[in-house]
């Protein structure tokens, strides 16, 4: 990890509104126009086998309704018959048009129990990645998506012998000179005896030559053990980016590492071995880094001898080397203290960029220590706006404290991580698609407040990669940790509003702005902005299957409706 750069998340002050003041309820109605589905959505269930967490969010969270990034008032799902049905709102005449089918699949009878969900995304104006949900890859031409013409196969293939079942995470198309190169990465749930199950990413690309010939090349496959929130191929299909509380590697790098390993075990100069990177143990907080060495009774302070630079420590008792290895940062060298007590030696390190959290002290070293009783512990859960408050129970990290979210770019040419963000306790709240042909933009809980973060790449400076704020939905990360039943989040292009949709019964519509809300200021004090507030019941629709939004107009796919909410109508 010495190589890879970390790169900051740094917010726009100019998008943070300081004197928001909480969303106030309106009882406006919102329009709502119901289409009973005369066939339901073609929905897969996880088998008997299939129980563990990552299958749980594979099959549950899976988001049926698919929307045209290239023409938003349209999305797209599967019904029980394997049609890919359209549905497409008119803001000309604020009705939606008759539900067409634009395409079906050959045959739904071959799935077995366990099969995964359909999945298909949208690469082009005219082009379509779609998945079975078993084992068989689709390239569709659309032709022009907004007259509702049928769909063409223009490649299927079989994606592996070996394993079944994948949902599509990613697709990207582009052109290299006269050839056409589709990247796409697969989503499957692995299981190995003695180890569990675990999260597996393939890489596939099909390469199309000028005579229309098309080929499937597998590339790469990463392997992790935790959950994906958030997976995006870049514009060119130059990186992966990837987000999880796991590290992700490619199988083959970690093959070779394992050779070289192996290798220099059985030669005759081995090097020496890092325990004496895991003979004590470390902790943080956002200022300092303190470590602490167990000490022989037999030893003084003289016999110790550390020297620590802005990137190295070294720790030497007597002739024993207890640590010499580089940091993880930088530190500042003048503040470095150590002192020898209670039988134990211990070194604060002051950091050179404060609050930048540590995944581990030095290569090799034993991760952070978790002790309850050390006054050096960092604070649980995110800070809050006024410090004067009291915690709430929603602000509490969902997930263990020991758990980091982190943001990985991994090279497409050496198929290792090149820069790093670090999210911290929290997992992002929702991607959303911004921009057509683009990665998604991410959400991600910045004190109380959801800020969304979108992929910025400089063309003749590749190493300043970075996400850019680019917009701020006020107080939303508060309001979403507070619901505990939510299965969809997402926001509208415009970052006018965001919406949470609970499994059942509700869904939950904030605006930034309150039209009627002018003039408010609290008591000697500045003049304070509301946010808008509104909730939608549904009445006997079944359980929420997915989720479009656009800018005037919320898509919801239920097991009985598809539902249009008229959100901006005056």
């Amino acid at each position: 990890m010495s190589s890879v750069k970390l790169v900051e998340l740094r917010q726009d002050r100019r998008l943070i509104d300081p004197n928001f003041d909480g969303y106030k309820l309106s009882l406006d109605t919102i329009p709502t126009i119901k289409h009973e589905l005369t066939t339901p959505p073609l929905r897969a269930k996880p088998s008997e086998e299939q129980y563990s967490f990552l299958h749980v969010e594979l099959f549950s969270l899976h988001n049926h309704l698919v929307q045209d990034p290239w023409d938003r008032l349209s999305v797209y799902f599967i019904n029980a018959q394997g049609s890919i049905q359209k549905c497409t709102y008119c803001l000309e005449t604020g009705r939606p048009k008759p539900p067409t089918v634009v395409y079906k699949l050959p045959s739904t009878a071959n799935r077995q129990p366990g099969d995964y969900n359909i999945s298909f995304k949208f690469m082009s104006e005219q082009l379509c990645l779609l998945c079975d949900g078993c084992n068989q890859i689709y390239l569709l031409e659309t032709g022009d998506r907004r007259k509702s013409a049928e769909w063409k196969v223009a490649f299927k293939s079989d994606i592996s012998q070996d394993h079944r079942n994948f949902v599509i995470r990613d697709a990207k198309v582009h052109n290299e000179g006269e050839i056409r190169k589709i990247n796409f990465v697969l989503h499957r749930i692995g299981h190995r005896e003695g180890e569990g199950n675990f999260t597996e990413l393939l890489w596939y690309t099909i390469t199309e030559s000028q005579t229309k010939v098309r080929t499937l090349e597998y590339k790469e496959t990463f392997c992790g053990k935790g959950s994906i929130n958030y997976c995006a191929l870049e514009p060119r299909s130059t990186g992966i980016i990837l987000c999880s509380n796991k590290s992700f590697k490619a199988v083959s790098v970690a093959q070779e590492a394992e050779k070289e390993e192996g290798s220099a075990t059985n030669g005759e100069e081995t090097p020496s071995a890092d325990s004496s990177n895991q003979n004590f143990a470390w902790s943080q907080t956002d200022e300092d880094i303190t470590i602490k060495f167990a000490c022989r009774p037999d030893v003084t302070k003289n016999d110790y001898k550390i020297t620590c630079t802005k990137d190295k420590l070294q720790v030497k008792c007597r002739e024993n080397v207890l640590l010499d290895n580089s940091l993880f940062s930088k530190v500042d060298t003048d503040l470095t203290t150590w002192t020898l007590e209670n039988d134990f030696l211990q070194l604060t390190l002051v950091k050179d960029v404060s609050t930048l959290h540590w995944p581990f002290l030095v290569s090799g070293g034993p991760p952070e220590s978790t002790d309850a009783e050390k006054d050096c512990s960092p604070p649980v859960g995110p800070p809050v706006s006024n410090l004067e408050a009291q915690m709430e129970e929603c602000d509490e990290p969902t997930q263990s404290t020991e758990e980091e979210f982190y943001i990985d770019r991994i090279d497409h040419n050496t198929l290792k991580p090149t820069h790093r963000i670090l999210l911290g306790s929290r997992p992002p709240l929702f991607s959303t698609c911004l921009r057509p042909g683009f990665p998604p933009a991410i959400a991600t809980r910045q004190d109380v407040d959801a800020c969304l973060w979108l992929l910025h790449i400089s063309p003749t400076n590749p190493e300043n990669w970075t996400f850019r704020h680019e917009g701020t939905f006020n107080a939303l990360g508060y309001v979403e940790a507070s619901k505990q039943q939510k299965k969809f989040i997402d926001c509208s292009p415009d970052l006018n509003y965001a919406v949470i949709c609970e499994s059942f019964r509700h869904i939950f519509i904030y605006k930034s702005k309150y039209d009627t809300a002018n003039m408010l200021r609290n008591r000697n004090g500045p003049q304070v902005s509301i946010g808008k507030q509104q909730l939608v019941t549904l009445e006997d629709a079944g359980e929420v299957l997915g989720m479009a939004l656009e800018d005037s107009i919320a898509f919801i796919l239920t097991e009985k409706f598809v539902l249009y909410l008229q959100i901006n109508v005056d």
